[in-house]
């Protein structure tokens, strides 16, 4: 199949392009990177980053390459403004929808229908009167995104909460979790009894980092020659994996139901994850027994998950690392995610009757 991905975020379709690649389908990825992160790509959505002249000359960037637009039988969003705005205000996206077979959406990000599951939970990630939580509620970017939603052909969610906003419409299909790289580590022994403790922050008022911050200084006052934390801002992905690569520990977020890709990539090098690993959300993917060590938005529950962590014993700690590379394997390897996604072109392409792989 000939295969389009457009848009990134945190290495969800990098991720996938490989697997899809290695199973014999032509695959292009547009984007911008996913910002800081310098994400690849092979098609970049916006090279020009000034703010006025940039919109014009990106525009016609887009009406340049469009045959890099067209011509495939599947393509598949990540987000429903994975164009900037000003390229729906003059009805490019439309090129897309119509010049292509059929059209997918992989629901990983913040749209719409995700900020209205906040009320749907018991936590979310982002603070209710934080500048950073994303304001779609103008009539324009309603419209945007209506427009986006009404001509996808299908929704796939990859966690329980990005299902809540799309579970009444028809087109949305079961889940498919997030795809891992595959780069699992050889689990050693742990050769100091100091575990490393690693946590990036993305913004300040999201996903709870107050919190965990608040943890992390506590724990280190009690256990100041048993644990050595790393508090990372804004790295690229190359240099935040190096620091991945020496960690025990990653603590990912506490306001989410969910892991996301950061732990992901922890989970595959046996790093132990600390993040959102709630019953119902495991339920929703299928995942048993998660290995992920479940966080909320309170200091002194995380507090109490590090010190249970700092006092296991090595030789159980090695078994944890093991349980979470093995947690990866089993629900996240990016081939058996893209065999999933494969099945679900197929259906939506009349190839087959559709099934849940």
């Amino acid at each position: 199949m000939k295969l389009l991905l457009i848009g990134e975020f945190s290495g969800v379709h990098n991720n996938l392009k490989k697997a899809l690649i290695m199973l014999g389908h032509d695959v292009m990825l547009a984007g911008d990177g996913d910002g800081y992160k310098g994400f690849s790509y092979d098609i970049s959505i916006v090279p020009f980053k000034s703010k006025y002249l940039g919109k014009l000359l990106n525009i016609l960037n887009f009406l340049i390459n469009i045959r890099k637009f067209i011509g495939y039988d599947v393509v598949q969003f990540i987000n429903p403004f994975a164009f900037p705005y000003y390229f729906y205000y003059l009805g490019l996206p439309k090129l897309v929808f119509l010049f292509n077979t059929k059209s997918i959406y992989y629901a990983c990000g913040t749209d719409p229908a995700y900020l209205r599951s906040e009320f749907k939970l018991k936590y979310f990630p982002f603070d209710k009167n934080s500048p950073e939580k994303p304001n779609y509620a103008t009539k324009n970017k309603l419209s945007i995104f209506g427009y986006f939603v009404q001509h996808i052909d299908n929704i796939v969610p990859s966690m329980y909460e990005y299902s809540l906003g799309y579970s009444h419409l028809q087109k949305t299909l079961k889940p498919i979790p997030l795809p891992c790289s595959g780069n699992y580590s050889v689990i050693g022994e742990i050769r100091t009894r100091q575990l490393k403790v690693l946590f990036g922050i993305s913004r300040r008022n999201f996903k709870g980092a107050v919190y965990i911050v608040e943890a992390l200084d506590k724990i280190k006052l009690e256990y100041q020659d048993l644990i050595e934390i790393c508090i990372v801002e804004k790295l690229p992905f190359s240099e935040y994996i190096r620091l991945l690569d020496n960690a025990d520990i990653l603590i990912d977020q506490c306001k989410s139901y969910s892991y996301g890709m950061n732990a992901l990539f922890a989970m595959e090098r046996g790093v132990i994850v600390m993040s959102g690993s709630e019953p119902e959300a495991m339920v929703y993917l299928g995942i048993k027994n998660s290995s992920v060590v479940n966080i909320i938005p309170d200091s002194e529950q995380i507090l109490l998950e590090l010190r249970k962590l700092v006092n296991t014993k090595v030789d159980q700690l090695v078994v944890l690392k093991r349980a979470m590379q093995q947690q990866s394997k089993t629900y996240h390897d990016p081939t058996k995610i893209a065999e999933r996604f494969v099945h679900v072109y197929s259906v939506i392409l009349g190839k087959k009757l559709y099934e849940q792989v």
